[in-house]
């Protein structure tokens, strides 16, 4: 059965903390970084805008998991340093059944510890890494205990954490974690082919599956340019999803930039969901789009169906 739906949401942790921490949050994202003369703009009636704002994009996205009666949802993330360390960097890989756990809580902020697990889907990521991997794709797999090694007490980064138990706790999960971060890096023009690859994958099942992006935008939060939005790279980006030109996307990345470093980098999570659901038929909606200076990244809500 062909993948039914798919949802994306940038990242920033600041869109999962109540309204009142996110100062703490932004200070904590941008640390200090001198700040481009927009960022001022973004005062408490902004702010409580954004709140609101962003609370509509998640239930946009939650609605429609809920709705459309999954069996399992593929969740495409980049991996930041949790899951992996230098000793081993993966292109792409995938949790095969088991679970996965993760932290969310911000140390630097004395935020508690809160762990949390999710249950992933064995027999289904089964079909699909065989074929992917018959289709030319190396996906490293795991499978049993769940043993990160980028950081063993903390798990999967927020990214995954705190996207899925917002909008779609109870689901099985097929985590596909894609590196974006680490040289050398796979080209886009295969990550456009890999998304490609598993929507066909995905029609072997006779199961209801949907796709969940969480990464990206443009930013680089925590480094020195953190507050700096290229909204004008996002909202290109964005213009290829909703006309079904991802590989367009996959394009950009045969140039070397800093504006394409940091979160910018994870949008190549969304040129693979884009390449996956444009092989379906279905072209993205864009719920919403904010140049977020205090998240630190552009934020981007979309869903297809």
């Amino acid at each position: 059965m062909p993948i039914i739906i798919g949802a994306g949401i940038s990242y920033s942790p600041l869109l999962y903390r109540k309204r009142s921490d996110w100062g703490a949050v932004s200070e904590f994202l941008r640390k200090g970084a001198v700040q481009p003369e927009s960022a001022g703009s973004e005062d408490s009636a902004v702010l409580d805008d954004f709140e609101d704002r962003v609370f509509r994009g998640f239930s946009a996205i939650e609605q429609l998991i809920a709705k459309s009666e999954l069996d399992a949802l593929i969740v495409l993330t980049a991996d930041r340093g949790d899951l992996f360390d230098d000793s081993n960097v993966p292109q792409l890989h995938m949790q095969v059944g088991g679970e996965v756990w993760g932290d969310t809580a911000i140390e630097a902020l004395g935020e508690p510890s809160a762990i949390q697990r999710f249950s992933c889907h064995a027999e289904l990521a089964d079909i699909l890494i065989e074929q992917l991997v018959r289709d030319g794709f190396d996906l490293a797999e795991s499978r049993g205990d769940f043993r990160p090694v980028g950081n063993p007490e903390r798990g999967v980064g927020g990214q995954e954490v705190e996207a899925v138990a917002r909008l779609a706790n109870t689901l099985p999960l097929i985590p596909i974690h894609i590196n974006c971060h680490v040289e050398p890096v796979i080209p886009g023009a295969r990550i456009h082919a890999f998304g490609r690859a598993l929507s066909q994958a995905a029609e072997l099942t006779d199961q209801r599956l949907g796709i969940l992006v969480s990464g990206g935008l443009s930013g680089a939060p925590g480094g020195d340019m953190a507050g700096w939005i290229d909204d004008v790279l996002d909202n290109w980006v964005l213009a290829r999803l909703t006309q079904g030109r991802s590989a367009e996307i996959a394009g950009i990345w045969r140039a070397r930039s800093r504006t394409l470093l940091g979160s910018s980098a994870e949008i190549r999570l969304w040129a693979a969901a884009g390449a996956a659901l444009e092989s379906t038929g279905r072209r993205a909606e864009i719920i919403d789009y904010m140049p977020f200076h205090h998240a630190a990244t552009g934020v981007a809500t979309v869903i297809w169906r």
